[in-house]
């Protein structure tokens, strides 16, 4: 090959401050060093990198498809670093997941208290993230698995729909319809929808406003932070607004916000997405013990569901009167 990936440090730096002297700087190295390493890595790919006929330094053609490939593939020198290094020792026991807002609140603490007594040697690091930000931690921060909604497809990562959540009504507990076990979104249709900006997770964002157009309303849209359960949960409340939320929200708000079912064909899918690299047998062990308690949770919301619904049918004599 002939050059270093310092060379190429140096020649990237140098291109995109186009001043040898930032570009030391930059590098806390000298100048004279700086010009040394562009100088040897242009005898090397026998061509000039830059014009020097002028005042300033500018890139030739050359010299712009080098920064280009150069950019590439320092950032694979990187993952291949980065990849290398998952399998030093104490790594090699640690599972980071990631795992965005309403994991956290019990799918999540299922787990871990699941993997302390069935995978003792392994440690689980848990970091919660905003709605919509699940998919790009993973990937920047080389976690092992993460758990969200609508996870965006990552090189390297695999996607798996592990579950589906009924949706529920989050609303002021002094709002006359709180008390109801079940209610329809037509009858909030004079109030706004308290949900984060769209730019923040458009394919969540688009389902929940598809979910209200399914039930036969197309409410304004209050914009919150980030977390629903944040600074403008005060709207929710005062009854100023409300919002549609996963069933393991409930509990998990404050106390003058209600959850309330949602009657009709609403859900939210939970996934699961991991390193496809990933070998190691506690991990797959793990990833199986994830689904197993997403199910068990599923199949738990299904079981009150049907025990309410059950109760709220009316009771038929023998003769078969009501």
């Amino acid at each position: 090959m002939g050059f270093t990936l310092r060379q190429l440090e140096v020649f990237l730096t140098v291109a995109e401050t186009l001043h040898f002297g930032r570009a030391a700087e930059r590098l806390h190295i000298s100048q004279p060093t700086v010009s040394q390493e562009v100088a040897r890595l242009e005898r090397t790919v026998g061509v000039e990198l830059f014009d020097r006929s002028r005042r300033s330094v500018a890139l030739t053609g050359a010299g712009e498809v080098m920064a280009a490939e150069s950019a590439r593939l320092l950032k694979q020198a990187d993952a291949l670093l980065t990849r290398v290094r998952l399998h030093e020792e104490s790594r090699l026991r640690t599972a980071r997941i990631v795992a965005s807002p309403s994991v956290v609140n019990r799918l999540l603490p299922a787990v871990v208290s699941r993997a302390e007594q069935e995978l003792p040697a392994l440690t689980t690091a848990e970091l919660a993230v905003d709605t919509g930000q699940v998919s790009t931690t993973l990937a920047v921060e080389l976690a092992d698995i993460g758990l969200g909604r609508f996870l965006e497809d990552v090189p390297g990562y695999r996607l798996e729909r592990i579950a589906d959540e009924p949706v529920r009504v989050a609303l002021g507990r002094d709002h006359p319809l709180a008390g109801r076990t079940g209610l329809r979104l037509a009858e909030l249709r004079d109030l706004p929808l308290l949900l984060w900006p769209r730019e923040q997770h458009p394919r969540y964002y688009d389902h929940v406003l598809g979910l209200c157009a399914e039930h036969g309303i197309d409410p304004p849209v209050l914009v919150s932070p980030p977390r629903i359960v944040g600074s403008r949960l005060y709207l929710l409340a005062r009854n100023r607004a409300f919002s549609l939320v996963p069933g393991s929200m409930a509990g998990h708000l404050t106390e003058d916000v209600a959850t309330v079912r949602l009657e009709g064909r609403a859900a939210l899918p939970l996934e699961m997405q991991w390193r496809t690299d990933d070998r190691r047998p506690p991990l797959s062990v793990l990833r199986n013990l994830i689904r197993q308690e997403a199910a068990a949770l599923e199949e738990h919301r299904r079981s009150r569901h049907e025990h309410r619904r059950s109760r709220e049918s009316p009771t038929r004599s023998p003769h078969g009167s009501s």
